[in-house]
């Protein structure tokens, strides 16, 4: 596997999309790549960071935070649903 590979995978890897195969290849390979190690170790948390950030939808925002994004983070909330 190659890290561009290693990209194509990492989101069904969190997912606990991949086949065993695909788990071992991946497996190998973060254990060989420091540096996909660390973009996977990232990835994952911002993942964390981004459910922590939503996790109360009563939640005030900020007074610093400009309407402009609070307006754009909104529409796309909605468009996922």
């Amino acid at each position: 596997m190659t890290c561009r590979e290693f990209v194509e995978f990492i989101e069904r890897h969190v997912a606990g999309e991949l086949s065993t195969l695909e788990r071992l290849t991946f497996g190998i390979h973060m254990s060989l790549c420091r540096n996909c190690a660390n973009y996977l170790r990232t990835y994952k948390q911002t993942i964390a960071a981004s459910k922590a950030a939503f996790a109360d939808p009563d939640a005030q925002v900020p007074g610093d935070v400009p309407e402009e994004l609070v307006a754009a983070i909104m529409a796309a909330r909605k468009a996922r649903q």
